[in-house]
């Protein structure tokens, strides 16, 4: 019982800031998450796939905007750097990458979610201890 105690004082130490609106705290980032993705695919789409100008522009005479960052990696930096670029851009290593990632944040939210149910038993179990245990009082100073 004690040790419990001891674990429920530990675990469930308030928050120094109160949040308020915690449960649309997570809902508002969900959507300016997914307005972000939203927001960079017509540039991404532009950049990737749409030939650009051949008479003007920065982008003259290439096949796609794209191309400007390959050369450039080619030319003005080490033949080391474009080597690990093109590593690290292959879609192989980016998407077990980003599948990676989205298993840790699921296992981490649901770790914590058992954390706080544990908390939550914890402090029930707590509350009735201290219950019963002034009844138990009671009845030993009655007894005397």
């Amino acid at each position: 019982m004690y040790l419990q105690c001891w674990a429920v004082m530990c675990c469930n130490v308030p928050q120094e800031r109160v949040f308020k609106a915690s449960g649309s705290n997570n809902f508002y980032m969900a959507m300016l998450l997914v307005i972000l993705f939203l927001s960079t695919l017509p540039a991404m789409y532009t950049i990737v796939s749409i030939p650009p100008s051949f008479d003007c522009g920065p982008f003259s005479g290439k096949n796609r905007m794209f191309d400007v960052i390959q050369e450039t990696l080619e030319s003005d930096f080490p033949p080391w750097f474009g080597r690990v670029f093109s590593y690290a851009s292959n879609p192989g290593l980016v998407l077990p990458f980003i599948l990676l990632m989205v298993l840790a944040i699921y296992y981490l939210q649901s770790t914590s979610k058992s954390y706080k149910q544990s908390n939550a038993e914890l402090k029930k179990k707590l509350q009735t201890v201290n219950i019963i245990f002034p009844i138990h009082l009671m009845i030993e100073i009655n007894t005397f």
